[in-house]
């Protein structure tokens, strides 16, 4: 199986830092932070698409789910 993902077919793309506090003590990142990736992503997309803003414009996200 290759888990490769070819980005140049992705139409929006976002670079995350992953911060030290993200980390355990041997450097895996911890599950809950994925979230906080995607949370940061979705702005983004969101800005980049229709120039959203967060001020004026509201927007629910009702739920999430990571399997």
């Amino acid at each position: 199986m290759n888990s490769t993902i070819d980005l140049k077919n992705f139409k929006h793309k976002m670079i995350i830092n992953i911060r030290w506090s993200d980390m355990d003590a041997i450097g895996h990142v911890n599950n809950a932070t994925y979230l906080t990736y995607l949370e940061e992503a979705r702005i983004c997309y969101l800005n980049d698409v229709i120039n959203w803003n967060s001020k004026v414009d509201g927007i629910i996200l009702a739920s999430v789910n990571i399997n």
